[in-house]
């Protein structure tokens, strides 16, 4: 009878620590999953962190709004189930770096794990890296980088910061009030142009749509494009299919803003015009590269890039920006410029990514910002409102330049990830490049990779 009691209490002790395992699991799968790393990133997390603590046969699956993770006790052959509902999803690349760290060091030593919920308490909760009004005027250097970066002079420069920061300003309220998405995007939207009708009042000759580019290419920064085909070309089709979904909106949220304000102007007189060359000299490009270390250094701050890693991603914006003018140039276009150039970027990311001890994901999609396809997407805009069908083809453009950014800089991933060791065992379990984790590259020093 006491063999009977100490079996069911060692089925009820094992029971327990398995619940405790699998509640910690999902919160670090959920933090870095809702700061911006993709499922397959959380999933490997959940399937590493289980393994480490010894519970093995775990099956881990996330899709859009759901983290759910399984169990099988070897014992009983029951299963136990614990699913998190995920709420709110906003780009904070300091928390995900911190509880990359910290799962890292679960993988490599599992500690108790109280202690370990303490420690993920102590990042959920901390103060932000950065305080709010500087993240936003974070935003603003993105908009005022833009419009360098096309061609504005300073007048148009300072009323793009100006039109950012009074975006960031509304969209923030209107999301504390829990607007959806979609009519915060055509609300910001909807600014640029009306910003850009004062400008051409007060400066005639200024180029004062630029404004309005400038404008849509810090709407788009944040878009998770780049997430939705890390999904989906990883095998995680719904979450992949949700994200595009959320891109879609809001795009469609933008041009909806763009083009209705831009309509109500024109009944005004006011017509909006487009002149930038994407094609620039030599004797241009030191102000693109400046332009864009200036778009980069804004993204970081909005996004909380940790401050060791701010110098790398400068660096590599100015290369993103270099790559695809020298790509534009050569006659390769502007999808396949991108995608030269996200590739480039992408390896040196790899690189770097190790030298300040951050994950590759924070890297690449900060130093690609200023490829974002604002101009074609806007020129698209002004041409459908004419009644040109090339409209749309631009529109078309802007969309795959988009993918082609993000399937370009996975790809590079994916091909150092495999050179250098990771990606050949990770191959039996999942498909591409791990972006948000701690991937120790070289054969001889990936424990932590072995552990999945």
């Amino acid at each position: 009878m006491s063999n009977g009691y100490r079996t069911e209490a060692i089925s009820l002790d094992y029971a327990a620590y398995t619940r405790a395992v699998m509640d910690l699991t999902m919160r670090l799968a959920e933090v870095i999953f809702t700061a911006g790393a993709g499922a397959e990133d959380a999933t490997a997390a959940m399937m590493a962190i289980t393994r480490a603590y010894g519970l093995k046969g775990t099956d881990a699956n996330i899709t859009h709004t759901i983290i759910q993770l399984t169990h099988e006790d070897p014992v009983s052959h029951e299963s136990i189930s614990r699913s998190r509902n995920v709420k709110y999803r906003t780009l904070d690349y300091s928390k995900l770096t911190a509880t990359s760290e910290l799962i890292a060091d679960l993988i490599e030593e599992p500690m108790d794990v109280v202690e370990a919920r303490k420690r993920l308490a102590v990042i959920v909760s901390s103060k932000p890296q950065i305080p709010v009004w500087l993240r936003r005027i974070g935003w603003s250097l993105v908009g005022a980088g833009a419009a360098i970066l096309i061609g504005g002079g300073p007048v148009v420069a300072l009323a793009a910061f100006a039109a950012t920061y009074l975006i960031d300003q509304i969209t923030s309220a209107l999301d504390h009030r829990q607007v959806p998405l979609f009519y915060q995007t055509v609300v910001g939207g909807a600014i640029g142009p009306l910003v850009a009708a004062i400008v051409q009042v007060v400066d005639p000759s200024a180029n004062s749509s630029i404004v309005v580019v400038a404008t849509i290419i810090m709407l788009l920064a944040g878009v998770t494009t780049f997430g939705a085909v890390h999904d989906t070309l990883s095998g995680f089709y719904l979450t992949g299919t949700a994200r595009m979904v959320e891109a879609l909106l809001i795009t469609g949220g933008l041009v909806t803003g763009v083009s209705g304000s831009a309509l109500l102007l024109s009944r005004f007189g006011l017509q909006l015009e487009i002149d930038a060359n994407p094609f620039v000299t030599l004797a241009e490009l030191p102000i693109l590269l400046a332009a864009s270390v200036i778009i980069v250094i804004g993204f970081a701050l909005a996004v909380q890039v940790p401050w060791r890693a701010l110098w790398v991603v400068c660096l590599l914006g100015a290369l993103a920006e270099f790559l695809y003018v020298a790509g534009t140039n050569a006659g390769f276009g502007l999808v396949w410029s991108s995608a030269s150039s996200a590739m480039g970027v992408g390896l040196a990311a790899a690189v770097a990514a190790r030298i300040v001890r951050t994950p590759p994901l924070v890297i690449m999609v900060t130093a690609l910002v200023p490829l974002v396809p604002g101009l074609t997407l806007f020129r698209g805009l002004l041409q459908m409102s004419e009644g040109n069908i090339d409209g749309v083809l631009s529109i078309l453009t802007a969309a795959a330049v988009a993918m082609s950014l993000a399937a370009g800089a996975l790809l590079s991933q994916y091909l150092v990830q495999y050179i250098w060791g990771p990606a050949r065992r990770l191959q039996r379990r999942f498909v591409g490049p791990l972006m948000a984790l701690p991937v120790r590259m070289g054969r001889g020093t990936s424990k932590r990779i072995d552990r999945i």
